[in-house]
């Protein structure tokens, strides 16, 4: 026998809803959202205001932590058609969202809700840089096979299975990037770069390295190796021995070349 208490939360009664998400700032920081649900709430604001209408909570996919702090449980925008149900059937106080529901969408970007970068229309603009003869966009998307999470931001996150095309692109609205081209090439592009590893690092070329700077170049270690370098070289400053003395004064072999130099920088032959 169930308590009569439970009775309202078993599903005998259940009624499904669809809405209108009028806000997703909820003061509890749960993820929840207020709905504007037809059929029980007037379209008329000043009938209901927004204030006045329930949180519903919000059902995240089982792929997501759901506690502890992890995983990702907030999404939902403003203006989104959800589908949900009432925990607390006829009564209908207690609405919980399972989902949104895509539509056609006039004052949409393409007149619907579904992300033009997935439906074949490249909304981020190519900028290769030619000095690197970067390689050209290779954005081929066809609907239904990117998958795209864009943000409000203007930040994207695009997984491409498009036949042929397979691409991954990570972009932020500052225009910064980074992407996988269907040949394995990787493209980036930052505004400005930072990098720090903590330890040892090294980086294996197997055909030609190109650095190009529009500005200087400076390189700064304790002791700079070129080539596996073991000849000591000189720096302007230097006190340096050109071997232009006879062999046996002030320690000259008489070779014409530097005898003595800076011990920071050493090139092979």
């Amino acid at each position: 026998m169930i308590p009569t208490r439970y009775l309202d939360f078993y599903g005998d009664e259940t009624r499904w809803f669809i809405g209108k998400v009028v806000s997703n700032e909820d003061p509890a920081e749960l993820g929840r959202i207020r709905v504007r649900i037809e059929g029980i709430h007037s379209d008329n604001t000043i009938d209901i205001p927004d204030e006045d209408l329930p949180w519903a909570q919000v059902v995240i996919p089982v792929t997501e932590g759901g506690t502890g702090g992890f995983g990702n449980n907030v999404g939902i925008q403003v203006n989104a058609r959800v589908f949900g149900i009432f925990l607390d059937g006829t009564n209908s106080q207690l609405p919980m969202v399972l989902g949104s529901l895509p539509r056609l969408d006039g004052a949409a970007a393409g007149g619907r809700t579904t992300s033009q970068q997935a439906r074949g229309t490249n909304t981020i603009p190519p900028n290769p840089d030619n000095k690197i003869d970067e390689p050209a966009d290779p954005y081929q998307a066809k609907y239904p096979f990117n998958a795209v999470h864009a943000t409000r931001s203007g930040h994207v996150i695009e997984v491409d299975d498009t036949p042929d095309h397979e691409r991954i692109k990570i972009y932020h609205t500052s225009g910064t990037f980074v992407e996988f081209h269907p040949n394995g090439d990787v493209v980036t592009q930052l505004k400005n770069g930072f990098r720090s590893v903590i330890g040892n690092d090294k980086i294996h070329v197997t055909g030609n390295l190109n650095i190009i700077a529009d500005g200087d170049v400076t390189i700064e270690g304790k002791t700079i190796n070129l080539n596996n370098g073991t000849q000591g070289a000189a720096r302007i400053g230097d006190t340096a021995d050109t071997g232009d003395d006879p062999p046996g004064i002030s320690g000259s072999d008489g070779s014409n070349k530097i005898e003595s130099g800076s011990k920071t920088v050493f090139i092979g032959d």
